[in-house]
């Protein structure tokens, strides 16, 4: 081998191991930067859990078509429930975003249904009732909004349904920005034989960041889901 072939030589082995060298250095970052996983869901995937309670009593509503019902008729039924009242603002908030994301998701389907029952039913007749519920676009068959006698209705959901008891604000401030009445915003997940098997509040869980409200409205769909499988 001459002299000009080693020195060639030399220099394109030089080259070579320069290239393996950023080559490699490249990788390593590229490892490094690599994002970390998203966290494990904070829920089973496999089932859902026992309940935390089941409905034993009974109570009589008007619907927003006028007829009487009973929260009996919906054994048999997936459902959601959840408090409100017509001029409630954080309501209509949670009502536009959270609950109708739930029943654009599962309307189609027979076995669900969503349940509202006001907490002013002094003021929210059946007339409203129906107005709200077009609003929403909700078909009354399967998103039903309820009125009835106040001191049944209040002392159904605080007594059989473990809701808070429902206050009336006495600021005019707070009541301007917040509504009349302090109620409990969460939805209530039931199964097919009247039992609640859980409880999330979208509305709240928005003040925590929009990856906390990801994670709650992901439990909320998958228990729903997961109950709808069960016959």
């Amino acid at each position: 081998m001459t002299d000009k072939q080693k020195i060639t030589t030399i220099y394109v082995s030089a080259a070579a191991i320069s290239v393996l060298i950023i080559l490699t250095t490249l990788l390593i970052q590229g490892t490094q930067l690599k994002p970390p996983p998203p966290p494990e869901p904070q829920y089973s995937v496999d089932e859902v859990s026992g309940p935390l309670l089941t409905l034993r009593n009974d109570l009589s509503l008007k619907h927003q078509d006028g007829r009487d019902v009973k929260i009996s008729e919906l054994k048999g039924k997936v459902w959601a429930f959840a408090q409100f009242y017509a001029t409630c603002p954080m309501c209509a908030k949670r009502n536009s975003q959270g609950l109708k994301a739930l029943y654009d998701k599962y309307k189609d389907n027979p076995d669900f249904v969503i349940v509202c029952i006001t907490v002013d039913p002094a003021t929210d007749s059946v007339d409203q009732m129906k107005s709200y519920a077009e609003a929403l676009g909700a078909d009354d068959a399967n998103w039903w909004f309820l009125t009835g006698d106040a001191a049944a209705l209040t002392d159904y959901m605080v007594s059989e349904m473990k809701y808070q008891p429902i206050v009336k604000r006495d600021d005019p401030d707070a009541a301007a920005r917040l509504g009349a009445f302090e109620h409990d915003m969460s939805i209530a997940v039931y199964d097919r034989n009247l039992s609640m098997i859980t409880r999330h509040d979208l509305y709240n869980a928005r003040k925590k960041g929009e990856a906390f409200l990801r994670g709650e409205e992901s439990k909320l769909h998958y228990t729903v889901q997961s109950l709808l499988k069960k016959k």
